[in-house]
């Protein structure tokens, strides 16, 4: 998806691996000991496709601040996850 269309990818320290961190697409992580483009990337956008994430304080910050602008995509397995950022 994310080469068919372009799309940065900022992985989680959990998901690590799942996405070259060697690719050029790859912004690195997000949150408080991510990259600042990656943080950047995140509160700049205007859709957000979260697959299997946890969206927890340490990446998100302030709920009401993180993401502003963005429509959120989210699919994880834990439905009690769903919802969470907003």
């Amino acid at each position: 998806l994310a080469e068919l269309t372009g799309i940065p990818v900022v992985t989680t320290l959990m998901a690590r691996g799942a996405f070259p961190d060697s690719h050029r697409q790859n912004l690195g992580m997000p949150g408080m000991h991510g990259t600042v483009s990656a943080v950047a990337a995140l509160q700049r956008s205007d859709l957000l496709i979260a697959l299997g994430t946890r969206f927890d304080d340490r990446v998100t910050g302030k709920l009401d601040s993180f993401a502003p602008d963005a429509k959120v995509i989210h699919a994880d397995i834990d439905p009690a996850e769903i919802g969470k950022n907003r």
